[in-house]
């Protein structure tokens, strides 16, 4: 028999584990992302979890962008 399960409600969950979780710590955890080219998928899911971190209470970090030329 198969389960369905729903993303979004486990999703959500996660997320609201992670801010409790978060927001009891004295030092915020963060991520920091270096997109490197400008593929436009990369920078949807790099967007993605800038969103996520700040609705996490995370510190982000995304000024550097490197283009390269092969």
């Amino acid at each position: 028999m198969a389960i369905i399960i729903d993303g979004k409600a486990l999703a959500a969950k996660c997320k609201e584990e992670v801010r409790t979780a978060v927001a009891a710590m004295e030092r915020k955890p963060g991520l920091a992302v270096i997109l490197v080219g400008e593929n436009p998928a990369s920078q949807v899911y790099v967007r993605n979890k800038q969103k996520d971190c700040q609705e996490c209470y995370l510190f982000e970090k995304r000024d550097m962008k490197y283009c390269f030329d092969s």
